[in-house]
């Protein structure tokens, strides 16, 4: 008996978000983002955001500027890309194998992996002067490859003056959406990044950490939408205290991607199915952003698990959450807007549900079809049952009790393999 499980890396098609802005040398074209990945660990009143991004451009210089509370240079990290690499395969959606023997044999014991790698950090200094433009540097320092300015500001007229100063060409279109920001009392974060070159296509910068206090959870998407390509997506993995459980979006609707753990049809190909489903959930008549919840589980253990690992404590502490992978719950969301579609920030709730949920297809097997509906036809009569390999099976075994498990899940041993399912980035016609 062979159990296998499908991996889907989260690149999603190429319309995607980020929670701040890019701002693009003036000398060079414009700068968009097209993918982004934020890793939200809420612990007590202190909220820790990782930060994985790409950015699609030729400029030789930019800058990511992001509003935040007051920082210190205490509270920005960089990470290892390995960490965000771990968090992805752990929630990724699953396509999972089945024979008649997973429904007949003894249970199977479960044993989670611990131990991913420590990651070294980068941390470093620096002394800057203060500027003018009623723009105030709070406080300046560097992080492996990121320079970090804090700024402050009395107006956003001010703000960009200083940022066409440095070098940085600003949208336009950022100067309201900076003034919103200044009004709430709002400081910002600019992570220049100089690079040599920057070849044409999409790069991935080291994930950068920032951790501040605050009374509520929320992630600022509104001036990311300077930078938008079109339709934008956002994925968000969440680890928070168990008692708060899912982490909901209440300030968007809610949208859903049905997969009741159905079975494939022969020949459909795993990816593209998701992806069309993942489609169909935004493309809606509304007109309005919305959101789809992924996954949802307790860190420490999954079922099935992609190379046999949960999420280390170790990972765990790593990102933020000093309570420990037995106290937390992880969740991962997926958001697709467009410009206009975006009407404030994110709100960002628990929901106080603890259910364990995942994407889950089931790959096709003519034997399954008394145990698994068929994605989008239901129950197929046509197909057949595992009570035939019982009977033989009672025989082999000797009078072993016949049936199926009443749990749908793997039983006896298990192996897990990897698919080769890792998706190019592409971008959905339209």
């Amino acid at each position: 008996m062979i159990l296998t499980l499908g991996l889907m890396m989260a690149a999603a098609p190429d319309a995607q978000a980020f929670c701040g802005a890019y701002v693009g040398s003036v000398d060079d074209g414009p700068l968009s983002n097209h993918s982004s990945k934020v890793i939200l660990a809420r612990d007590g009143l202190r909220t820790t955001l990782t930060l994985s991004n790409d950015i699609q451009g030729s400029a030789s210089d930019f800058a990511m500027l992001i509003p935040v509370p007051s920082l210190e240079e205490q509270d920005v990290r960089v990470l290892d890309p390995t960490v965000v690499e771990a968090v992805e395969r752990y929630s990724s959606p699953r396509l999972v194998a089945y024979t008649c023997e997973d429904f007949y044999v003894a249970p199977r014991t479960f044993s989670p992996s611990m131990g991913c790698a420590e990651y070294e950090l980068m941390p470093q200094s620096n002394d800057v002067p203060a500027l003018n433009n009623n723009v105030t540097v709070e406080a300046q320092f560097l992080v492996g490859e990121y320079e970090i300015v804090v700024l402050s500001a009395e107006e956003s007229e001010g703000l960009m003056l200083w940022l066409e100063h440095e070098g940085y060409g600003v949208p336009e279109n950022t100067e309201a959406l900076l003034q919103d920001y200044i009004d709430q009392g709002t400081q910002f974060m600019a992570a220049k990044v100089s690079l040599e070159a920057l070849e044409d296509g999409p790069l991935w910068l080291n994930p950068l950490q920032i951790s501040y206090e605050s009374d509520t959870i929320g992630l600022p998407i509104t001036l990311g939408t300077a930078n938008s390509p079109g339709e934008q997506e956002l994925t968000i993995y969440a680890l928070t205290s168990w008692d708060e459980g899912q982490l909901a979006i209440s300030n968007y609707p809610k949208r859903q991607v049905e997969t009741r753990d159905c079975m494939l049809e022969e020949g459909v190909d795993f990816s593209e199915h998701f992806y069309g489903e993942l489609d169909q959930a935004f493309d809606n008549e509304d007109g309005r952003a919305g959101w789809v919840f992924e996954y949802g589980w307790a860190p420490y253990h999954c079922d099935p698990c992609v190379d046999g690992e949960a999420l280390a404590e170790s990972l765990v502490e790593e990102l933020g959450f000093s309570q420990g992978s037995q106290a937390a719950y992880f969740s991962k969301l997926r958001m697709r807007y467009t410009p206009d579609q975006v009407l404030g920030d994110l709100n960002l709730v628990g929901s106080r549900i603890t259910d364990n949920e995942q994407v889950r297809y089931i790959a096709f097997n003519a034997s399954m079809g008394d145990r698994f509906e068929v994605c989008g036809q239901g129950f197929v009569e046509s197909l057949g049952d595992c009570y035939d390999e019982f009977d033989d099976m009672d025989q082999e075994y000797k009078g072993n009790k016949r049936g199926c498990s009443s749990q749908p899940m793997g039983r006896g041993w298990m192996v897990l393999g990897l698919i080769g399912v890792l998706l190019m980035a592409r971008r959905r016609a339209r």
